[in-house]
């Protein structure tokens, strides 16, 4: 009973006379079109998401008073979302009318293609929004009266008013960043999209076995 079912759908799948064909077809062309529906409305949903947060940032920086910072990370964020709005116009260039397998194929290569780019962008976002919610807590120690007489009698070579240790600290460590940044974007990705990619994989992975047998 298990090998007559596998040979229908190899055959349904291989043969397009076959009567089952078709609704073998409409089967995984649903499917894809389910879980790519599903990827653009994610997509759609987490640039939202980062919009709101870089207007949040701007108001929360201010309090902090350093509204230039905000308005750097504002810039940022607002480019992340510019990239991801571009790339989503390209992604609208793949053939719908291409079948279920072809159709997931190149949808996976503009995915590798996106990801990679990405990634170059990345390495230096993540350490520039590192170095810039910094700003605050150099505000705050150079406005603390406490703090700052604290610094300056320390005996430390300071540079814009706070130990030069500190500042070779937080170089190192966006550096360290920049290094890092294509696994962190990657481990990023993968925590919101991970199972999406999965999937597809797993459908191109079950389609090719068909095709192959």
């Amino acid at each position: 009973m298990g090998k007559s079912i596998e040979t229908i759908w190899k055959k349904g799948f291989l043969d397009s006379d076959s009567l089952v064909a078709p609704k073998l077809n409409d089967l995984y062309n649903q499917k894809s079109k389910t879980i790519i529906d599903k990827f653009k409305r994610m997509m759609k949903i987490n640039i939202y998401v980062i919009m709101v947060f870089a207007f949040l940032n701007l108001g929360l920086y201010a309090a902090l008073g350093t509204p230039y910072t905000g308005g750097l990370i504002f810039f940022l964020f607002m480019g992340v979302c510019w990239i991801s709005i571009k790339q989503g116009r390209t992604m609208n260039n793949i053939d719908a009318s291409l079948n279920s397998y072809d159709y997931l194929k190149s949808f996976n290569s503009w995915l590798e293609m996106a990801i990679s780019n990405n990634t170059k962008v990345m390495r230096f976002f993540y350490p520039l929004v590192f170095l810039a919610s910094l700003m605050p807590i150099v505000h705050a120690l150079k406005t603390g009266e406490v703090t700052n007489a604290t610094i300056l009698n320390s005996g430390f070579h300071l540079v814009y008013g706070i130990p030069t240790i500190t500042w070779i600290i937080a170089l190192v460590t966006a550096v360290l960043i920049f290094v890092f940044g294509g696994k962190i974007y990657k481990w990023d990705v993968n925590l919101a999209y991970g199972r999406i990619f999965r999937k597809i994989e797993n459908m191109i992975a079950e389609m090719e076995e068909l095709r192959n047998e």
